[in-house]
């Protein structure tokens, strides 16, 4: 995983970036150096290892080119305490408006827990 230890150790300092993008597919992560959206790449690694606590009480948004994978993390983020979370997979070949993949929006406010 890569990208997560800015959102750290900003959350140490008492602040945190008002959403977060996990994606598991290659993506730039040095977004905090350009001021730019606060981004995860979770591509080739190991989902069972992962904690995903760093992102308890924020809004994240998950795509991934297989559908396995943005299930399991969906649900991996959710359980971390996500109060938000949107996940895609994303078919390779289609524009990011024009997907038919599976999706599944988590919202805690309109959930019974």
């Amino acid at each position: 995983m890569r990208g997560h230890t800015t959102i750290m150790r900003i959350r140490s300092e008492g602040k945190a970036p008002p959403f977060v993008f996990v994606n598991d597919y290659p993506c730039k992560t040095d977004w905090f150096e350009h001021a730019e959206h606060a981004t995860v790449c979770t591509d080739g690694d190991s989902l069972s290892s992962m904690d995903f606590r760093f992102l308890t009480g924020l809004r994240v948004s998950v795509s991934a080119t297989s559908e396995a994978r943005a299930r399991a993390l969906f649900d991996r983020i959710k359980a971390a305490g996500a109060t938000a979370v949107a996940a895609v997979h994303v078919q390779q070949d289609r524009h990011s408006s024009d997907q038919s993949g599976w999706c599944e929006v988590f919202n805690l406010e309109n959930s019974n827990g």
